[in-house]
């Protein structure tokens, strides 16, 4: 097992957040909810920070929850998975972008433009806790 689970079944985490709008990045230890059914659990082996990021984490965008851990476009190596996941399995790379779903089928996805799903599909993967 490539991670630690906690006394209260939730994965231990580290990332660098930013713990106020004036604050320098600095590391971070926090825990992330336990594997679902439908999961999978990346180690990340990269992560891109972008301008999306930094305004969000200086509450330039309004008020940001803090502490806040900025990257949410990433890659990495998929380290566990869900008992109902089929797409992938353990030691597959994946990646996950801005947006994490949409229908595939409306016309707006089909023009390459998910962010506009007219199905209403569209995870976005900012702030979501």
């Amino acid at each position: 097992m490539q991670y630690k689970i906690l006394e209260n079944n939730r994965i231990a985490s580290k990332g660098y957040a930013m713990l106020s709008k004036d604050a320098k990045f600095t590391p971070f230890e926090f825990s992330r909810h336990a594997i679902g059914d439908n999961d999978i659990l990346i180690k990340i082996l990269y992560a891109g920070i972008c301008h999306s990021d930094i305004h969000t984490a200086r509450s330039e965008w309004g008020e940001a929850t803090y502490p806040c851990v900025p990257g949410h476009e990433i890659a990495g190596e998929v380290i566990a998975v869900g008992k109902n996941v089929s797409k992938f399995k353990v030691g597959d790379y994946a990646g996950v972008g801005c947006m994490v779903n949409s229908c595939g089928e409306c016309d707006a996805c089909k023009r390459s433009q998910e962010q506009f799903c007219e199905n209403g599909k569209t995870i976005f993967t900012y702030n979501s806790g």
